[in-house]
């Protein structure tokens, strides 16, 4: 199932320093092991270490991760 939601929803639903960083992860190839569920996306992102993240197909307001901002709950 594609996203229900645009890349412009998810840019105004954040922080512009949080999505320009996210932005750079993935296009320098850090975002890997990417799987599609039924209803949600998950990944490894190699940060400072790697984390896990996911999301859900149907809400850009939705997702979950291991890394600082989701410790953070950010």
């Amino acid at each position: 199932m594609p996203p229900s939601y645009t890349l412009e929803e998810i840019r105004f639903a954040t922080d512009p320093q949080t999505f320009e960083k996210a932005v750079g992860l993935y296009e320098s190839g850090k975002v890997t092991k990417f799987k599609e569920g039924i209803r949600s996306y998950s990944a490894v992102v190699i940060g400072s270490k790697p984390y896990n993240v996911s999301g859900e197909a149907r809400r850009f307001d939705y997702g979950n991760c291991d890394c600082y901002l989701g410790q953070n709950d950010e």
